[in-house]
């Protein structure tokens, strides 16, 4: 496996939502019990991560979709919906613990830009979901240190380094074009700041 499969397959849009969970503890400046920590996290890595795979290849095993990697437009559709469906639920639950709510935005986020995504592919225009993943937690960790006024320069910097890895490897495969791979880190970053202004509104 090359350095850019490698890349496109351990930095995969499924993995972002774990992958920002545990930092959003990490960082967190309030206390939250650690049952409630690892409660969480293994609900979401469990919603966004083990069901949609298993979604996914019940999918791929019945012919609904050719491959995991969702390339054709028409077969995005109904896995996109099943996964706004999945954020959707996850941003409620969340948004009932009060500690946490911020998280439930980052979820929030993470639906509206799927919004979009699903709305762009009835003009057959497909953007690419792995800057989306990243780029939506870029949005969010800029937000999360205006909310809370602490300093996640170095954080945002690595993650725009990753995002970068992210859109080069992209390119690299010609599993996306240039303008799909600037629209995908739009319509992430985007969305997460939508939601941010809209809560403190």
């Amino acid at each position: 496996m090359n350095i850019n499969k490698l890349i496109s397959h351990i930095l995969h849009p499924i993995v972002i939502p774990i992958i920002g969970t545990i930092i959003y503890f990490i960082i967190l400046p309030k206390h939250t019990p650690k049952q409630m920590e690892l409660l969480v996290i293994s609900s979401i890595f469990i919603g966004t991560y083990i069901i949609p795979i298993l979604f996914l290849l019940t999918l791929k095993s019945s012919n609904v979709i050719s491959n995991l990697r969702l390339e054709n437009i028409q077969e995005r559709k109904f896995p996109i919906m099943f996964f706004i469906s999945i954020s959707i639920l996850i941003s409620t639950l969340l948004k009932k613990v009060p500690s946490i709510m911020e998280l439930s935005l980052f979820f929030y986020g993470m639906t509206l830009s799927l919004v979009i995504v699903y709305i762009l592919l009835y003009i057959k225009f497909k953007v690419s979901l792995h800057m989306v993943g990243i780029s939506g937690l870029i949005g969010f960790f800029i937000c999360f240190s205006y909310q809370f006024q602490v300093n996640l320069l170095l954080l945002v910097a690595f993650l725009l380094i990753i995002a970068g890895a992210i859109a080069t490897s992209r390119l690299n495969l010609k599993a996306h074009s240039l303008k799909e791979i600037y629209w995908g880190a739009f319509i992430g970053i985007i969305s997460e700041f939508t939601v941010f202004i809209i809560y403190n509104m």
